[in-house]
């Protein structure tokens, strides 16, 4: 068994689908999984609001849904405890790989949310490199595993990665784009076919794994887990 935390600062989740989350909850400690399959994960949470706020307007979020209040703030505890169904990609993608859980103990708190999994290298792996996709990391810390371990992509090699990373930096994901091909591959010195092949291949590797929860077009020695 392996653990990896990965840490994103506060302010920096607003670049994220989550953002708005950070206007209604000042804390959320996530306490366990009431269901978890490829299609559907209920967790329960502790919870604390922002002034004005409750668990109910999570619902507003297009990625949550409040399933049941369990407990309400009392004078001695502002903490809401609460069952909340979850569909955000990363939570869906660590319910597809399947040797891997989140947590108890995972947390947004005022340095920001620190997500915490436990589970073999190679589902660790898998789930490392679809944070990195969506907001590269502040911080990643491992319990048992090497550096090798994170420093490696093997998700993606290593000049997708730097490609689809470079892509990503200078706008080629933005709408409108802030940069045309040719400009990117410029900036990459590489030819305008080479940077399109290595987007084309990292995006399909990405978007199958996603959908399908598929490792089979990972390196050998990662499936076997060296």
């Amino acid at each position: 068994m392996r653990e990896v935390t990965i840490f994103w600062k506060r302010h920096r989740l607003r670049q994220l689908s989550i953002g708005p989350l950070l206007d209604i909850v000042q804390t959320a400690v996530f306490l366990g999984y009431v269901e978890r399959n490829p299609k559907i994960v209920r967790i329960m949470l502790r919870v604390e609001c922002l002034p004005g706020m409750d668990p109910y307007d999570l619902n507003e979020l297009d990625d949550m849904e409040v399933d049941e209040i369990l407990a309400e703030p009392t004078p001695l505890d502002d903490s809401w405890m609460i069952i909340l169904r979850q569909q955000h990609p990363l939570t869906m993608l660590s319910a597809r790989v399947g040797k891997a859980t989140i947590r108890p103990g995972s947390r947004l708190d005022a340095e920001g949310l620190h997500y915490i999994v436990r589970g073999s290298p190679i589902s660790i792996r898998i789930i490392v490199n679809g944070a990195r996709m969506m907001l590269r990391p502040d911080r990643i810390s491992a319990s048992g595993v090497s550096p090798e371990d994170l420093s490696g992509n093997r998700l993606l090699s290593e000049r997708q990665m730097i490609v689809l990373q470079a892509a990503h930096a200078a706008g080629w994901y933005d709408i409108p784009r802030r940069i045309t091909l040719g400009d990117l591959a410029r900036e990459l010195e590489l030819g305008r076919s080479t940077v399109s092949e290595h987007l084309v291949r990292a995006e399909a590797a990405l978007i199958d794994q996603f959908l399908n929860g598929d490792p089979s077009f990972m390196d050998e020695d990662m499936v076997n887990g060296d």
